[in-house]
C-alpha cells in the first residue's frame, strides 16, 4: 500500500498554534518522504482569527482541507467529522494544541510497516498536576478492568490508523462517541508508542478538568454494564443485612417481651435513634447514587433515540 495520510486535526481556538503545527507537519512528512498528504482541520466553532488563519494556509497550500462548524460541537464529534473526510491509505489523528507531537507520525508508520494496522500514542507523562493524574489513572484503571474492551492506560485519540478501519469506525450508528474507545473495539493489530506529552504550545487550555470527567463518563458507561451490576451486587448486600439487622432486632425484641435479657442490655439495643439514623443515611446516600448511575445509562439511550446528527457543517472549503 502506498503511504498517502490524511491528518486529522480538531481546533477549537487554536489560532495561535496552527502555523506552527502545520509548518512541523509539513517538515515530518517531507523527511519521510511522503508528498500525497492532506491536512484536515475541523474549525470548531472558534471565536478567535483561527478560520481566517486556515483560510490563508488554504489559499496557500491546497492540502489543506477546512470543516468548519455552525457552533462547538464538541472534540469526539470534530474528530469524527475529519474521519468521514479522510480520503488517504493512512489516517492520523492528533490534537490542534502541539500536545501530540506531529514528528511522532514517522515512529506510527515504521510500526504499520511491521504489520500493525492501527499504533497509538502513550502518553508515558503527562505535565499536569498531582490531582489531574491521579484522576487520569483512575479512570484508566475502571476503564481497562471493567470495560467491554481493553484499552490500555493513557492513551488519547492521538494514532495512526488504515483507511479501511477509518471507514468501519465512521459506519458505527451510536451517538455517544468515544473514539478512542471505539478504536479498541474495532480490534485489529494494534500497538502503541510511548511519548512525554508536553504542555500546550500556546494559548488557554479548552479542555479543562470537568470536561475530562464528562468524557471519561461517557467512555466507561458506552463500554460497560459493570457500574448498573455494582448496583445490583450492592442492592444484595444491602438487603442481606437488612435481613439479618431484622432478624436481630425481632430476636431482642422476643427476649425482651419474656424478660430473658434486661432492658439496660445496650450493647444489643443502643438507646436512640443513632444506628437508624446511620442506616437511613447510608441507604439514601446509596439511592441517590444508584438513580445517578441509571440516569446516566437512560440520559445515553435519550440520546441514541432523538437521531440527531454528530455536528452541522457551515463552509467546508478544499
Amino acid at each position: 500500500m502506498s503511504k498517502s495520510i490524511s491528518i486529522v486535526i480538531p481546533s477549537f481556538n487554536e489560532a495561535e498554534n496552527i502555523g506552527e503545527l502545520y509548518s512541523r507537519i509539513v517538515a515530518t512528512l517531507k523527511k519521510i518522504n511522503i508528498s500525497d498528504y492532506e491536512i484536515i482541520y475541523i474549525e470548531n466553532g472558534s471565536t478567535d482569527k483561527s478560520l481566517e488563519i486556515l483560510k490563508n494556509l488554504n489559499n496557500k497550500d491546497k492540502s489543506v482541507k477546512i470543516i468548519s462548524f455552525s457552533r462547538n460541537f464538541g472534540l469526539q464529534s470534530a474528530i469524527y467529522a475529519g474521519l468521514t473526510e479522510a480520503e488517504k491509505n493512512y489516517v492520523c489523528v492528533l490534537d490542534g494544541d502541539l500536545q501530540d507531537p506531529p514528528e511522532l507520525i514517522e515512529d506510527f508508520f515504521n510500526k504499520i510497516d511491521k504489520g500493525f494496522d492501527i499504533v497509538y500514542g502513550i502518553r508515558k507523562k503527562r505535565i499536569t498536576n498531582f490531582f489531574k493524574n491521579y484522576c487520569y489513572k483512575l479512570f484508566y484503571f475502571f476503564f481497562s478492568n471493567f470495560s467491554e474492551v481493553h484499552m490500555p492506560s493513557q492513551v488519547g485519540e492521538f494514532c495512526l490508523i488504515k483507511k479501511n478501519i477509518c471507514e468501519i469506525i465512521v459506519n458505527f450508528k451510536e451517538k455517544n462517541l468515544f473514539i478512542r474507545g471505539l478504536r479498541s473495539w474495532a480490534g485489529f493489530k494494534q500497538t502503541g508508542i510511548e511519548y512525554e506529552r508536553p504542555e500546550r504550545n500556546a494559548g488557554k487550555e479548552k479542555f479543562n478538568f470537568l470536561s475530562s470527567f464528562f468524557l471519561g463518563l461517557d467512555g466507561i458507561i458506552s463500554f460497560s454494564i459493570f457500574p448498573l451490576r455494582l448496583i445490583l451486587l450492592f442492592g444484595i448486600i444491602i438487603s442481606f443485612f437488612s435481613i439479618l439487622f431484622i432478624i436481630f432486632i425481632f430476636i431482642v425484641k422476643l427476649l425482651s417481651i419474656f424478660q430473658l435479657v434486661g432492658s439496660d442490655s445496650l450493647f444489643l439495643m443502643p438507646k436512640g435513634l443513632t444506628i437508624t439514623n446511620i442506616l437511613f443515611l447510608f441507604m439514601g446516600s446509596f439511592i441517590i447514587l444508584a438513580l445517578g448511575i441509571i440516569g446516566e445509562y437512560i440520559a445515553k439511550i435519550y440520546y441514541e433515540s432523538k437521531n440527531r446528527p454528530h455536528f452541522i457543517i457551515k463552509e467546508k472549503i478544499k
